[in-house]
């Protein structure tokens, strides 16, 4: 903090004294002292105890990885901080151990039990939606010894208005940030040798109405006799104006030297000694750097050592446009010479920025060619796609291996426009080179198709690349790991589940030794899923357990992440955990949305529209599945298409019956040239054609071809345990149906003895009432059996699962599964047990019978207590086991 800076006393006492504002913004156009005054607020948190962390964040930050590593290292940093701390403090004991890199940020911050204060500063570069959702995240769960304080022009989309109204946030406007007349007082006052009089420093004041850069302006400017004559001709100047009026006086009362310097300096993101000597071929950069600093002359500094400065945005761009009108020869020099520099100190993305703007585009393309290697197998995908933007395609084409590179970014983000010159370039490069250094396009291609949902074409191209008993180094290591990937899925999809772990497992040693975090989280992806399709669910909650908290993915929501979450709300989903369905779908939404393939898509988007119809939101659901839909369209994907109406095929069948099933069915496109009967790519395992065609024969009654379709699907997939207890509740309805009740429950018992052990939960309610009908009944003669031999091995503590996840109440002293409500209901009760199942609130139910909020909730409690539920989705369960609602 600058000493001679004036003090915010008043901003400062409304911070601290709001102490239950978590969240602070300060917002402003620039020029508005936010960082002057953030970095007050910040030495006064030091003083009183806090840990403190600073980040300025810049366009490059809306790469959620590369922001996830930048708050990664911020955590590291204050961590560091607290142990030493912790260390020189006697009275605070001995800490516990904690690991040097933690897994949440929000746990991160209450294990260290001290203050913290953690300042964002120029928030407003950030317009990325996925890193948007990442701090709205954050900022809605700040704990109880943290306060975070976010510097911006705007204000951010946060959610900030529901903090504001609970007394979370705080929001200091421009209006709060202006200096007020007796601060503007101080401020001249703080100079010795600049006399200012009340006259000027009230038109002073009434020019800027307290702008702080302006102030500064006119205090560095006022020694010019022309600017204090000015001053009551400037009152028709708009802000931008003054400013650039300031500005050019500061200019040129500076010595030539100096202004040369500025100048050229001016064109720097930020500025050290040695780069100002590259640019400006003097010797003495430092010197003149730290007499800007002393002398307030909108630089400041960026570390505690003085060796980075940054100028203020108002005048860095003021000087940039002063130097590109004077010489735009001059400017291509300072970024070439820039380039350059940057080059030799390693610092990458500096050097294409620089040498994209000296329009050096050979040299940023062979930068680009090293720096991929980094950026892609670290996940940084958007920051891969801005410099591919910028490049000429034509330095790209020259390129094999950058071409490569920058396909993988596009193929990941589906990016199909761009991706079409790309792709056609790969395949003139296919198999002609080799992998070591990234000449032969194969991996990448065979990528591409399955992103395309070209499934043969995909393994066709990947049966050719030799994968097994290679020593493959940086990007090549993570390539091969991405085709062992693709390998490990088609043996998933063909039930060779241990030629898929076995794959799985290389592409994970390939991924750990390219550091590809990228891949890492397919990889988990795919060998819990296989899990899953075993039978193994627990196993793969564990699987997916581990490698979320490994990957600290409540703050990595980049691709790294999204492959894993999508697997995992699946299996949460299998296992009944619906809470953490919902919380985990919210958050990640948008990353799934934006980068996963069609199976990782499918799986998360059909679990949450489950999840919704289970808990009583129908409508919800169809958003859900309407957005999929959406998705589907946009991606050209017709399997995700087909999924998602067979999701709709059979939520009709089991709301509305045979004819809507069957209107839905209908209008499903077959496909064009249908995968081998052998493979089940596993979004498929969660709903598809197959299932589909089979509960059409069930509710059509057509019992031959039902038959037909259930033992011909059995016998092909006689290996996954996952998709049989699906086949055997089909099959337990068909026997319904036809009324061998016999039949029924021994194709009931199978599918409890295969997902008993995985703890399979929804597969079984998701069939409906018939299915549901079964258990109580399975669990009647359970009961009836005593403390004998539990019948035909039925697991009860499983059934006991399944029922009270149903919404089924076991506790009633009387039969448990009794199928009458204890008092018939009135007809204005069902009516609202109707708008209950459709998902209306109490407010809309109000409004459309004409009674009061009051009203609708009396005849709730009513409707709760005559169907012995404490719940809507219990009651909702509960009406539909007895015949109330169909």
């Amino acid at each position: 903090m600058r000493s001679e800076a004036i003090v915010r006393a008043s901003i400062i006492q409304r911070i601290f004294e709001n102490e239950s504002a978590r969240v602070v913004v300060l917002q402003g156009p620039a020029g508005h002292g936010k960082s002057t005054t953030m970095q007050q607020i910040k030495s006064l948190c030091e003083e009183r105890g806090y840990l403190t962390g600073w980040l300025t964040l810049d366009e490059a930050d809306n790469d959620q990885r590369r922001l996830a590593i930048h708050l990664q290292a911020l955590l590291n940093s204050i961590t560091a901080a607290f142990k030493k701390m912790a260390s020189e403090d006697a009275e605070s004991g001995t800490p516990e151990k904690r690991r040097e890199k933690t897994d949440w940020m929000i746990d991160q911050l209450i294990k260290i039990g001290r203050p913290v204060a953690l300042f964002f500063d120029d928030f407003q570069v950030l317009n990325n939606k996925s890193v948007m959702t990442c701090f709205r995240d954050l900022v809605e769960r700040v704990p109880a010894n943290a306060r975070f304080f976010i510097g911006s022009r705007s204000v951010p989309d946060l959610g900030l208005a529901r903090l504001v109204v609970n007394q979370k946030a705080l929001i200091l406007r421009a209006d709060d940030l202006r200096f007020s007349p007796s601060e503007v007082e101080e401020f001249f006052a703080s100079s010795d040798d600049l006399l200012v009089n009340e006259t000027e420093r009230s038109a002073i004041y009434r020019r800027t109405e307290g702008w702080p850069a302006a102030l500064q302006l006119f205090k560095l400017t006022l020694n010019n006799p022309a600017v204090r004559k000015s001053l009551g001709d400037l009152g028709n100047y708009r802000p931008r104006e003054l400013a650039e009026y300031l500005a050019d006086n500061v200019l040129t009362l500076q010595k030539p030297k100096v202004q040369e310097f500025l100048l050229r300096t001016s064109l720097l993101q930020r500025l050290s000694g040695p780069l100002c000597d590259a640019v400006t071929g003097w010797n003495n950069s430092r010197e003149i750097l730290l007499e800007l600093e002393r002398s307030g002359l909108f630089l400041r500094s960026l570390d505690s050592d003085l060796h980075w400065f940054k100028y203020h945005a108002l005048f860095s761009s003021f000087l940039a446009e002063q130097l590109r009108s004077q010489s735009s020869d001059i400017a291509r020099e300072v970024h070439e010479r820039a380039a350059d520099w940057h080059l030799s100190q390693g610092m990458y993305e500096e050097t294409v920025h620089h040498a994209i703007a000296a329009k050096k585009f050979s040299m940023a393309a062979d930068v680009m060619n090293i720096w991929m290697t980094q950026l892609v197998v670290s996940a940084q995908l958007i920051t891969v796609e801005r410099w591919y933007d910028r490049l000429p395609f034509e330095e790209i084409a020259k390129r094999p291996d950058l071409a490569i590179k920058f396909a993988w970014p596009l193929i990941f983000l589906r990016r199909t426009q761009k991706l079409k010159p790309l792709l056609e370039l790969l395949e003139t490069f296919k198999g002609s080179g080799d992998y070591a250094n990234t000449k032969d396009s194969a991996v990448a291609l065979a990528m591409a198709a399955i992103c395309a949902d070209d499934l043969p074409k995909s393994f066709e191209i990947i049966s050719s690349v030799e994968l097994e008993g290679r020593d493959p180094q940086g990007f090549s290591a993570f390539e091969l790991s991405a085709g062992a990937n693709l390998v490990g899925y088609h043996y998933f999809a063909s039930s060779n589940f241990e030629s898929a772990r076995k794959y799985l497992a290389l592409a994970r040693a390939y991924g750990e030794r390219g550091d590809a975090a990228f891949s890492s989280g397919y990889t988990v992806g795919v060998r819990g899923v296989s899990l899953m399709a075993q039978g193994q669910l627990r196993e793969a909650l564990d699987c997916f357990r581990q490698a979320f908290a490994e990957q600290r993915m409540h703050i990595d929501k980049s691709f790294a992440s999204a492959a894993l979450v999508s697997c995992y709300v699946w299996a949460l989903y299998e296992a009944g955990e619906l809470d953490q369905v919902e919380s985990l779908f919210v958050q990640y939404h948008d990353v799934i949305t934006s980068t996963v393939l069609l199976d990782f898509l499918a799986v998360a988007y059909m679990a949450m529209a489950r999840t919704h119809d289970a808990r009583g939101r129908p409508n919800k659901a169809l958003e859900i599945l309407d957005e999929a839909e959406h998705i589907a369209y946009a991606n050209g994907w017709q399997r995700l298409l087909r999924i998602v109406n067979w999701e709709r095929v059979r939520r009709g069948l089991l709301l509305s019956g045979i004819e809507k099933g069957r209107a839905i069915a209908a209008t499903i496109t077959p496909p064009a040239s249908p995968l081998s009967e052998d493979r089940i790519f596993f979004a498929d395992e969660f709903e598809g054609e197959a299932f589909g065609r089979i509960r059409l024969a069930i509710h059509e009654t057509d019992a031959s071809v039902a038959t037909a379709l259930l033992t011909d699907d059995m016998a092909k997939h006689r290996h996954r345990s996952y998709r049989l207890i699906k086949l055997y509740l089909l099959d337990a309805q068909l026997q319904v149906k036809r009324g061998a009740s016999n039949a029924a429950h021994r194709s009931l018992r199978k599918a409890l003895q295969l997902g008993a052990p995985g703890g399979f939960v929804r597969c079984y309610l998701d069939e409906g009432n018939t299915i549901l009908h079964l258990l109580k009944e399975e669990y009647q003669a359970v009961l009836d059996a005593g403390s004998q031999d539990v019948p035909f091995g039925t697991d009860r503590e499983h059934l006991e699962k399944l029922l009270h996840a149903s919404g089924t109440d076991l506790t009633r002293t009387s039969n448990p599964l009794s199928p009458e409500p204890l008092e018939p209901l009135t007809d204005r009760e069902k009516e609202i047990l109707i708008f209950l199942a459709n998902g209306v609130s109490n407010k809309e139910m109000a409004g459309r019978i004409f009674v009061s909020e009051n009203t609708v909730k009396f005849h709730l409690k009513n409707i709760y207590s005559k169907l012995s539920v404490g719940s809507r989705l219990q009651a909702i369960t509960a009406a539909r086991q007895l015949g109330l609602l169909h």
